[in-house]
Order: C-alpha cells, then structure tokens, then sequence
C-alpha cells in the first residue's frame, strides 16, 4: 500500500511537474512566436519552430495562423490532420505515449494564431512501472528518497521556470531589455538562452518598428498636403497635421469630430461632398475633387481633393487614404482668368462687330467708289497701291482681272505711259507733288494720245496721330467731254450762231486786248466797220432765210480773203468788223478795198431774181485816230457813216474828207 501510495504520489507529482512544465511551455511559446507570427516574419518563425522542438522530449511542434493555415511544422507532416489535444496530463489516458498539447498565441488582445505541440510521455510511463517494481523492495528508503528528490527537483525547477515565466510576463507588459541569469546547459538553461535571444531580437525588432514609425510619422506629419485615413465605416482615425495649416482645426479636433463634413465642408458642397463621400467609401478611386471648406475663423478656401481604397495583405478593405491640398491662389487665378476669357470674349466680340460694320462699310465704299466715274487711286506710305476704283481701270483701260494691288507707283506711271501725249511732263508733275508735300494738289490736265482729257489731283491721306499721313489718294476724272462742252459753250458765247464769226462779246475783248498790246510794243492797230448796202430790202422782200444765206455766204467770203492775223467779226445785224494788229493806214486801206470788191464781186438768187450787195467801210486807227477801244469804235464808226452818206459802197479813213 505504501508501495502503491508512493507510485500514486509519483505520478502525481510527476503530472504536477509536467503541468507546470506545460504551463511554462505555453507561455514560452505565446511570448517567442506570437510576434513573429503577427509580423508574418516565416523566416524566424521557422527557426523559432525547429528550434523549440528540439528540446527533449518534444515530438513535434506545428504552428498555424489565425486563419489555421500551417506556417510552420517541426516533427510531423503539416499536411497530417492534428491530434484532438489535451488540456493537461491528468486528461492522458495511461495508455498514451504522447501527450498532445496547444496554446494559444496572442499579442495584447488580438489572437495570431496556435501552436500544437506533442511531449513523448514514455518516460513516465516508464518511471512508474520502474517504482512500483522497487518499491517493494525499497520501502521506505523509496519513499523518503522520492519524496527528498521530489521536493529538490521541485524548488530547482519551479526557481528557474519562476525566473522565465516572469521574463515572459515582463515582455508580455512591453518591458524592453529582458534579459534572464542563463544557468547549466540542462533544458532549463538552454531554453533560458533561448529566451534572451528571442527577447533581443524581440527588442530589435520594436526598436525597428519604432524607428519605422517614426520616420512614416514624420512623413505623414510634414507631408505638405493634407493626409487622412478613414475606416470602412468613413470614422476618422488618422489625419497629419496639415490639416492644421489649411483649415486651422488641430488633428486632434478633426479627429473628435462627428461628422467632418459639417465641421469643414462649406455649406453649399456639402451635398456634393457627401454624395462624393459615399461613393468613396464603397471602394472607388478618384481624384481632383474640388470643394471649398471653411476654416476655423470663417474664411473659405478651395481645396483639391484625392482619394483611393486600402487593402490589407490579403485583399481585405482597411480604408480609405484621402488626400488633400489648398488650391486657394490657383482658383483665384482661374477665376481671373475667367474673367480674363469673358472680356477677351466681349472684346473680341466687339472687334467681330466692328470688323463687320467695317467691312459692310468697305463694301459700301467699294460699291459708291465703283460707281463712280471718277477714278481712284489710293497709295500707301510705301509709295505702293492698295486701292483703286473700277473707273480707274477703265480711264487707263486696264483688265479687270489684273490685280495692281502692291505695285509701286512709278510702276503704274510706267504701265501707263502709252497712253499720255506727255509722259515727262506728266512724271515731273507727279515727282514735283511728291516732293512738296501738299497736303491737296491742284488740278493737272493730262492730255490723252486718243484725244481724251484727264484731270488728276492728290490729296495727303490723315493718319490717327496729327501730322502723320498713311498714303495719298489720286483721283483721276475723264474732263473730255467737259472740255467739249466748254468750248462749245465758248463758242456760242463768242461766236455769231449763224455766221460762226466771233460776235460783239469776243469783239471788245479783243480790241481791248490789241490795243493794250499795242501800247505795250509802242506799235499800230487799225480797225475796218462794215455795213451792208441794201440787206433790208432782200430781207424784208425774200424772208429771213433769204437774209440768213446772204449773211453766211458773206462770212464765207470775205472770211476767205481775210489774212491770218486779221480778226472778223460779226457785230449785229447786217454790221461787220475786221481788227488788224500791227496795221499802218495803208494796210488798212488795202484791207477796205479787198473786203468792198469782194461784196461788191457777190451775186444772189432768191425767187428767180438776181440780187447784189455792197458795203459801206470806215477806217480808224490807234494811236492816231483814238487813245482806247471805245473811241476807236467810234472813230471807226464815223468813218463808216461818212462812207454811207456819200453815196454807199464806198470806205472812208476817219478824219478824211475824200471818200473812196
């Protein structure tokens, strides 16, 4: 019975050890493989693994995930289905040669996964049935030896499992620098160097994150732009402290928000900001996203807005990341620019107008030019055409097709110059208009090989500054007809209608004009009155015809016989004078003769009868006979008179008794 008692209290202690063994185990494991397993770091978690299940007495360690995957396996097939294990060795059948056994792996309040263990339980087995054998023999010696070994092997093992376990306990609380007093080289003492291992590469690795977090905070936190992380649910949980800067709410602020958009988002955008914001959330991506928001003290400012999904590693939806930045001093300048565009627009607008009231008004200019007959010619300040008119073409009978336009001036005098009689004079006129720089020319007469007449004159074309001129317009007009028309009008205010004689008008200008002359040259003149004998009887008898045919064959006549220098009038009526320049008192007399012989010599037929004239001449001359025209007139009209009453057809010299 002590025998039995002593086995029974062996296996008690030896399952009291093995459990606190198993307990350390546990603990040993969730403080070496939780971190790794977290990190996803399978290099040092395979190490870790072969490692610990090379203890004694391990059978095998598999470690899986959260997901149960298998991450790492060390004595046993991870593709083999796991053992149901058990919670500690009072559950182990006696049968049971292993015991297998799991912990679960966990880093602060978040479970990473499992790690199944089996511990060869052989030896125990062993050990009892070897006491029970010698119990017997050994008695008492037994007991108090078991229970002397018991009470040691306790104290040394519980006095180092005490010293890991708080090890563990202080790395589970983040304690850094944990460092255990590594003992023998027995299990205890390896498993402890196995401890400060994992503890400095634990330290290692949370200097690292530490220091990776603090360069991804100071990247986020002076990152320029706005960054911000929401939750699936669109809770805020990160924001850097640009936020600050923009809006002038703290990260902190935004952060205790319930609801950003009402807190920053300018009213009017709020509609649209949520619409935008929960489409984002439902995992799109988009980007300028412009929306004005109101900072702390009131003021507005337009913000760009960007936006994509984040995922975890294996695909789950984490989030959104936001991005955002002040386009304040961009919108101000698009706005003006705008503005810019609408008065460029206006502007542009008002020049389209104007440029087509321009152009209708060029055209109707162009129209009234065109009409015209008198031809215009525009020239630039180069001296080249850049206008002229369809009258124009026709006055220098140039095509219609042929475009001048460009053309320097002197070569539209050269393409001209067939047609002038005097092409010199014509270019010195032209040169000498240029060269004096008047602002309106005088007329100029350009008479026309063809016989036509055509008057020019230029006047300086006004520029937009005073005293600045852009060209000069010529305007050219075909005057033959005019001068036809002149000098018809001359000739039937100078000349006899009937006679084609120069009447009583061109008369006194012309004795006027001798007589000055011949004062001028200290010279003679002589003046011839002529009065028909017998015309009122043929007229009064055979009818004005009859008189008008006498009359135009007179002038017919006597015009004949008249010398080159000689002047023939038809004063009025049946009156007639010749004016002689340079004429002594003999030349005159010789004139008187010619002239009364001739009349005498004529013959008329009117109603089968034959009629004749004569005249009756008087003669008077300058300076001798009168001092000016109408004296002379006078003279020679005495003369005349005289000649009549001495019996007619006769010429009498004024001042002189004797008729001839």
């Amino acid at each position: 019975m002590l025998a039995a008692n002593s086995v029974r209290l062996l296996d008690e202690a030896l399952l009291a050890r093995e459990n606190s063994h198993l307990a350390e185990l546990q603990a040993l494991y969730g403080a070496s493989l939780a971190l790794p397993l977290a990190e996803r770091d399978y290099v040092r978690l395979t190490s870790l693994v072969a490692q610990l299940a090379r203890q004694k007495d391990m059978s095998y360690l598999v470690l899986r995930d959260e997901t149960g995957r298998v991450v790492a396996a060390e004595g046993r097939d991870p593709l083999a289905p796991l053992p149901v294990p058990v919670l500690d060795f009072a559950q182990l059948p006696r049968e049971a040669v292993r015991f297998d056994g799991m912990v679960t792996l966990r880093l602060g309040e978040r479970e990473v996964g499992s790690a199944h263990f089996g511990i060869d339980t052989r030896f125990l087995r062993q050990a009892s049935a070897n006491l029970l054998w010698q119990s017997t023999a050994i008695g008492w010696a037994a007991l108090v030896l078991t229970a002397v070994l018991l009470a040691f092997v306790s104290y040394w093992l519980m006095r180092n499992l005490r010293v890991l376990q708080q090890g563990v306990a202080a790395l589970e609380s983040g304690a850094a620098d944990v460092r255990l007093p590594a003992g023998g080289n027995d299990e205890i003492g390896r498993l402890t160097r196995a401890f400060n291992r994992m503890a400095q590469a634990l330290d290692e690795r949370v200097e690292a994150l530490k220091k990776s977090e603090a360069r991804f905070h100071a990247i986020a936190d002076y990152t320029y732009g706005v960054e911000a992380w929401f939750n699936p649910r669109g809770r805020l949980i990160w924001i850097n402290r640009s936020v600050e800067r923009i809006t002038g709410y703290a990260p902190l602020e935004c952060l205790l928000s319930n609801s950003l958009v009402d807190m920053l988002v300018f009213e009017k955008d709020r509609k649209l900001a949520l619409e935008v914001a929960l489409k984002a959330l439902r995992g799109s991506s988009g980007d300028n996203f412009e929306v004005r928001l109101r900072r702390k003290d009131g003021s507005i400012v337009w913000t760009v807005i960007n936006w994509q999904p984040i995922h975890g590693p294996q695909g789950e939806y984490l989030g959104l990341r936001v991005s955002g930045d002040e386009i304040q001093a961009r919108k101000e300048a698009e706005l003006k620019l705008l503005d810019t565009v609408v008065e460029l627009r206006r502007t542009q607008a008002l020049k389209e107008y104007y440029l087509t009231v321009s152009n209708e008004e060029r055209a109707r200019l162009d129209a009234l030019l065109n009409v015209m007959k008198i031809g215009v010619l525009f020239v630039d300040g180069n001296q080249r055409v850049v206008y002229f008119n369809d009258a124009m073409r026709d006055i220098c009978q140039l095509p219609r097709d042929e475009n001048l336009i460009g053309l320097r001036d002197s070569g539209m005098l050269d393409r001209t110059a067939h047609l002038r009689s005097d092409d010199a004079g014509y270019r010195q006129h032209v040169e000498e208009v240029l060269a004096s720089g008047t602002e309106i020319s005088e007329p100029y007469e350009i008479p026309f090989r063809d016989g036509r007449i055509v008057t020019d004159t230029s006047a300086l074309v006004p520029g937009d500054k005073p005293g600045r001129h852009i060209g000069r317009v010529w305007i050219y007009e075909d005057v033959t007809r005019q001068k036809q028309l002149e000098a018809q009008l001359v000739r039937l205010a100078e000349r006899d209608p009937l006679t084609n004689l120069y009447n009583r008008r061109r008369f006194h200008d012309e004795i006027g004009r001798i007589i000055a002359d011949a004062s001028r040259r200290k010279s003679q003149a002589g003046l011839l009155a002529i009065d028909l004998d017998g015309f009122k009887p043929i007229n009064d008898e055979f009818g004005h015809q009859a008189g008008d045919a006498v009359l135009v064959r007179l002038a017919e006549e006597v015009g004949a016989i008249v010398r080159r220098n000689e002047i023939f009038f038809r004063i009025g009526g049946d009156e007639f004078a010749i004016l002689a320049p340079d004429a002594d008192e003999e030349e005159m007399i010789g004139l008187a003769r010619r002239v009364g012989g001739k009349v005498a010599d004529m013959r008329f037929k009117f109603a089968g009868r034959e009629v004749q004239l004569t005249a009756s001449l008087g003669i008077a001359l300058y300076p001798k006979h009168a001092a000016d025209s109408e004296e002379m007139i006078a003279r020679a009209d005495s003369a005349m008179y005289q000649a009549k009453m001495g019996g007619k057809n006769r010429w009498a010299i004024y001042g002189g008794a004797k008729l001839h």
